[in-house]
């Protein structure tokens, strides 16, 4: 009885400075739809209905969309980044239940998420710095031989800048670096399920497809193009 009231009460909350007083306790063992609230909530999940009629996203990149989520709107309220790791980290201790040493992020969108999971475990964290060229640097702090590392990012659509931290991380430090079998998200966005031989582990998956304006379906069938920061209300049909 207790457990069906919390998950109701989040429901019920009717705005983001609302979620602002959940505490961890309130939050435990998300359902997939009290996620999807949260993230609705603050402005940073859209999905399509499928209608064509309906306006569409169009993104920073200039192509459509039928889908728009931005993680870091979320992580902007420390307690939902706190809420949020530890939910990742029970997801992850299904496939790893092994302390870790290190957990470790991309700059900048995984650094308040992956410092929020490190509290979690009790362990150590940084995150690594991204350079024009667009690779991930590792150099203030050396990770000691037989220190297990995991590494975690808020979004993942391609493996490209798990693949820049990591390398990153083994090209800053002398000795080799253990990373466990696992990588962490909050959000899936890819046909990727795998990283470097093993699983992405993730709290929520979203079939988000993108075109060019000239090929965009949503675009053809007459449906309006939004900027979705500019154009919330009206994207989510409340204008």
């Amino acid at each position: 009885m207790h457990e069906e009231e919390r998950r109701a009460n989040i429901l019920d909350i009717k705005s983001e400075e609302g979620l602002r007083y959940l505490r961890s306790m309130d939050a435990k063992d998300l359902t997939t739809a009290e996620f999807d609230h949260i993230f609705k909530l603050c402005g940073a999940l859209w999905l399509h209905s499928g209608d064509p009629k309906m306006p569409h996203a169009e993104l920073t990149s200039g192509k459509c969309s039928n889908g728009f989520i931005d993680v870091l709107r979320v992580l902007k309220n420390a307690n939902l980044c706190q809420i949020l790791a530890r939910e990742l980290m029970n997801k992850i201790l299904k496939t790893w239940d092994i302390g870790v040493d290190w957990v470790v992020g991309s700059d900048h969108a995984a650094a308040t998420l992956s410092h929020s999971v490190a509290i979690w475990y009790n362990a150590q964290h940084d995150f690594t710095e991204k350079m024009p060229d667009g690779k991930q640097l590792w150099k203030r702090f050396a990770i000691m031989p037989g220190e297990l590392v995991l590494q975690v990012e808020e979004l993942i659509t391609t493996t490209k800048t798990l693949q820049a931290v990591r390398n990153g991380i083994r090209e800053g430090n002398l000795w080799p670096v253990d990373f466990i079998p696992v990588v962490g998200t909050l959000v899936h966005r890819s046909d990727v399920y795998e990283f470097d031989g093993y699983p992405i582990v993730y709290f929520a998956h979203y079939d988000i497809q993108t075109w060019e304006p000239s090929e965009c379906p949503l675009c053809k069938a007459g449906s309006k193009r939004l900027r979705p920061k500019q154009n919330w209300a009206e994207l989510i049909g409340q204008k």
